[in-house]
Formats: structure tokens, sequence, C-alpha cells
């Protein structure tokens, strides 16, 4: 799919988003938001259909190299300074205080439109926050928790420890480093 598009765009560059496929889960199931073969009323089946589609994505991002990114969402709102530099860089745009507010801009003329059917619309008019980081903890059925290397491999590929509950995703980025302009090079570190 990525070569297809780099044929139609030749200078694309791709960002591939990962969040934890337990918290992902646990959203599509809790929000209820239907994606063709998953069954909502099953974690297992969930998170196995969430690691066939994170295997291929990953696959994608490495076929396309140097022109995908991997993002982890929970290092993007732990430490949202460092993260969007580093993207940025990667896109070649100069850094701008204003990418750590993107509500500010939402709705706003100039700004960001939204669509109002789109399920986690009512989610992106928020500024970034930590309280979904970990709300999949308590909702894991035991007997999936057991199973989660095996049924989830891509956890452990995308950089997420699959025994970890809670998990630790990263240190927050201390307040005083938030405040600074951001750094001019960053490791590519995910």
């Amino acid at each position: 799919m990525g070569s297809y598009v780099l044929e139609l765009f030749p200078n694309a560059k791709f960002i591939f988003m990962v969040r934890d496929g337990r918290a992902t889960v646990h959203s599509i199931i809790s929000r209820k938001v239907k994606i063709t073969d998953f069954d909502l009323t099953s974690y297992r089946q969930c998170l196995s259909k969430w690691n066939a589609a994170a295997a291929v994505m990953h696959r994608e991002c490495q076929a396309l190299g140097a022109r995908c990114l991997a993002v982890q969402y929970e290092r993007l709102v732990l430490r949202p300074r460092e993260t969007l530099a580093r993207v940025l860089q990667f896109l070649e745009l100069p850094w701008s205080e204003r990418v750590l507010h993107h509500e500010r801009y939402i709705g706003r003329p100039h700004g960001v439109a939204l669509s109002n059917v789109e399920r986690s619309s009512d989610q992106v008019v928020r500024a970034v926050n930590r309280e979904a980081l970990d709300k999949w903890v308590a909702h894991v059925p035991a007997d999936v928790r057991a199973d989660m290397a095996e049924l989830a491999p891509m956890l452990s590929r995308l950089g997420y420890d699959p025994w970890a509950n809670p998990p630790r995703y990263a240190e927050p980025e201390d307040p005083a480093a938030a405040a600074a302009p951001a750094p001019p090079n960053h490791p590519l570190d995910t």
C-alpha cells in the first residue's frame, strides 16, 4: 500500500502512529466502535485482530524505510515536546509551539475542521492528556492477560511489555523541559 502511494506521491512521508494494543482494544470495545470482523464482546478476539493489523502496518512502515516514522501514542502524551520535535524534524518542518496546543485551533478560522461523524472527534478537541493511558488495566480479563505475549506478540515488537499491568510507558517530561525550546536533534528511539 505504501509503495503504491509513493508511486503517486514520490515525496510522501508516513507516520505510523502506534498505541498499546490493549488500550486500543479497550477503547474499541468500551466506545462500541464497529470494525469489520471485530467481536466487541471478546478482548481475546479483538487483540488477535489488532495484532494482525499492527503486523501488517509495521511491515509496511519497515518496507518504506526512512520514509516512515513510528511514533508511540503514549510517548506523545507523556513527552509531547520531545516527540513532536522529532515528528517535525522527520517532516522537515520548523518547530512551532502551536503543535503543543492543537485544541486551540479546532473549529477556528484558518484552524482545523473536524468531522462530526468521526467517533474520535470528541477526544481530539481536548488537550493531550494522560487519562486514557491505563484505562484498560482493570478491564482485560485474567485469562487474556495470562496469554498476552502469545496472543499479541506485536506488543513486544512495538516496544510494549505484554506482562506490565499497569504499564510503565515513559517518564513524563520535566515541566521545565516542556517549557524550554525544543532541541534541534532527537534520537530516533522508538
